[in-house]
């Protein structure tokens, strides 16, 4: 049987202690689809819930590209500014639709200063998930091994949390949006007249 307690602790303490790399120590050089897949799928390991979980598939970056999310390659190469864009895309997508993060990352990536931008998603990302597993760990201390009602309590606490930010977040982008729309509309209306 397995301890679960256990397992989780250890696990935590791995994300705990995970942090996306710094965009200067992204390859300078570029890559193949494959080779970004393979890069990737190493870079993302820790956030595999199970092992059959695929970080990132050639379907996936290939729907970013026609969404608009990241840029199309250069002659089927990707550059580290497309790993960067990757790796926020991918960590965000786990809770904000494609248009959503678009919408984000034309914000934070509008002036070309893609190292920038990264790092400060890094640094809010780590502490966010550094705050969130001590919370677990906090949470796991008081689970007799393998209780699986207290468990499950925590997990649905834990998703509840989760609902409620992303909530949050979602009507933040909406009203961004809805900002910029009204924006666009005045801006033609004073420059079209008539």
């Amino acid at each position: 049987m397995l301890n679960i307690n256990d397992i989780l602790s250890k696990w935590l303490n791995e994300l705990q202690n995970y942090r996306f790399p710094d965009y200067e120590r992204f390859p300078d050089i570029d890559l193949y689809m494959e080779q970004v897949i393979t890069y990737l799928d190493r870079s993302l390991a820790i956030f595999s819930t199970s092992s059959q979980d695929k970080q990132i598939t050639s379907s996936m970056i290939n729907n970013y590209v026609k969404g608009q999310v990241i840029s199309a390659p250069i002659s089927k190469k990707y550059s580290k500014e497309h790993l960067a864009l990757l790796e926020e895309t991918y960590a965000l997508k786990q809770v904000l639709t494609i248009n959503e993060i678009k919408q984000i990352l034309d914000i934070k990536y509008k002036d070309g200063n893609n190292s920038e931008a990264f790092n400060s998603f890094k640094k809010i990302y780590g502490n966010k998930t550094e705050e969130a597993c001590q919370q677990a760990k906090q949470a796991l201390k008081n689970v007799s091994m393998n209780d699986e009602e207290q468990l499950t309590d925590i997990a649905v606490s834990l998703a509840a949390t989760a609902n409620a930010y992303i909530t949050i977040a979602k009507r933040i982008l909406f009203l961004i949006g809805k900002n910029q729309e009204i924006a666009q509309n005045e801006k033609e209306r004073t420059e079209n007249p008539f």
